[in-house]
C-alpha cells in the first residue's frame, strides 16, 4: 500500500469581510501519496489557491481555518507553532506561487533570495550557500548564473524568473512542492520548457507534487491522478483515464467540452456563474448551471458515489434509485 505523504480531511477555510463570512473552502478530504503528481483543476474562486494556503499556513489575519486531520509526513499541521511551520514551510514544503513577480521580494537579489533558506534550513554558510544557489540555477536552465545572481527580479524575463521560483521551491529538496498555476502569463514554448523542468526536478528530487491550474492539457501532461474542485468542494476525484474518459460528473464534463479538439472548432462554454461563497447554496454548488439538474440537486448537497479503482464523484446521477429511474446518464 503506498504511503501517504499528506493527508486532509474534511477542511474548512472562510474569511471574515465586511460583506459577510467568505466560505473558501467547505469540507475537503483528499491525500497524495510519496512520489506522485496530483492535479487540482477548476475555475478561479472554486478554492485551489485557498486548499494549498491553508496547507502551508500562509492564510492572512481575517483567516480562519478548521479540519478534522492535516496531516505532512506524519506531522500534525494543526498543532505545530509559528515557529515549527516556518521550519516547514520552503524546507519540507516548497511552493511555486503563482505570480514570480510579486513572490520575488524586488529589493533582493537572485542570490539572497536563495541563499537565505539555504542557510536558514540547511545551517550553510555563505559561501557554501552561493556555490549550491549556482548549481541551482544551472540546473533550472539559466544562462550565466554567475551574472544572475547578482541582478533583481525585474531585470529577468517572465521565464526566469518562473525559473528563478523553482530554483528556490527545490533548493532544500523539499518532500512536497506545492506548484500554484506555474505556467501563467508564459509564452507556449516557455510553459513546456517550465514543465518540462518541473517533471525533471521531480524525479530528481522524488518529489511529491501538486500541480494547481485551470489547464486540463498541463493537467494530463504532468499527472497520474486529479481532483476536480468548485464552489470550494470537490466535485470528482480519479486517474487521469478516470477524468478524461471516464467523466463521473458534469461540471469536469463541462470542462472537458469547453477545450478545443480542433483548429476552428466552436468552443462549448459552461454557462451560468459560480456560486456566491458568501452565501452557498444547500445542495449542489454546480446544479444552477448543470444540464442534468433534478430537484433534489438543489435541496441536497451530493454524497460521493464510489466508482470503481479511486474514482469518485459527487454527483447524484450515480446514486442507485436515480439510475435505476434515469438510466445511464451520458455525460461526454
Amino acid at each position: 500500500m503506498a504511503e501517504h505523504i499528506l493527508e486532509i480531511k474534511n477542511l474548512h477555510t472562510s474569511f471574515r469581510t465586511d460583506a459577510g463570512v467568505v466560505q473558501a473552502v467547505r469540507g475537503i478530504s483528499f491525500y497524495v501519496e510519496k512520489g506522485e503528481s496530483l492535479g487540482i483543476v477548476g475555475e478561479s474562486g472554486c478554492g485551489k489557491s485557498v486548499s494549498m494556503l491553508s496547507i502551508m499556513r500562509l492564510l492572512e489575519d481575517n483567516a480562519s481555518l478548521e479540519a478534522d486531520v492535516l496531516n505532512f509526513d506524519g506531522q500534525d499541521l494543526l498543532k505545530i507553532s509559528g515557529k515549527g511551520m516556518r521550519d516547514i514551510q520552503g524546507n519540507r514544503i516548497g511552493m511555486i506561487f503563482q505570480d514570480p513577480m510579486t513572490s520575488l521580494n524586488p529589493l533582493f537579489t537572485v542570490e539572497e533570495q536563495i541563499c537565505s533558506p539555504l542557510m536558514r534550513h540547511q545551517n550553510l554558510k555563505r559561501k557554501e550557500a552561493r556555490e549550491k544557489a549556482l548549481r541551482l540555477l544551472d540546473a533550472v536552465g539559466i544562462p550565466s548564473p554567475e551574472r544572475r545572481l547578482k541582478q533583481y527580479p525585474h531585470e529577468l524575463s517572465g521565464g526566469m524568473r518562473q525559473r528563478v521560483m523553482i530554483a528556490i521551491a527545490m533548493c532544500c529538496r523539499p518532500g512536497l512542492l506545492i506548484a500554484d498555476e506555474p505556467t501563467t502569463a508564459l509564452d507556449v514554448t516557455i510553459q513546456a520548457q517550465i514543465l518540462e523542468l518541473m517533471a525533471h526536478m521531480k524525479n530528481e528530487f522524488q518529489t511529491s507534487v501538486i500541480l494547481i491550474t485551470h489547464d486540463l492539457g498541463v493537467i494530463s501532461s504532468m499527472c497520474t491522478r486529479v481532483i476536480v474542485m468548485y464552489g470550494g468542494l470537490i466535485m470528482e476525484e480519479g486517474a487521469i483515464e478516470d477524468i478524461f474518459y471516464r467523466t463521473g460528473h458534469p461540471y469536469t464534463a463541462g470542462l472537458l467540452a469547453s477545450i478545443p479538439q480542433k483548429s476552428r472548432e466552436k468552443l462549448v462554454p459552461i454557462y451560468g456563474t459560480p456560486p456566491d461563497l458568501l452565501n452557498p447554496p444547500a445542495g449542489c454548488p454546480f446544479a444552477a448551471r448543470c444540464p442534468h439538474a433534478m430537484k433534489l440537486c438543489a435541496k441536497c448537497q451530493p454524497q460521493f458515489f464510489d466508482l470503481g479503482g479511486g474514482h469518485r464523484s459527487a454527483c447524484w446521477l450515480h446514486h442507485p434509485s436515480v439510475k435505476a429511474q434515469k438510466g445511464e446518464v451520458k455525460l461526454g
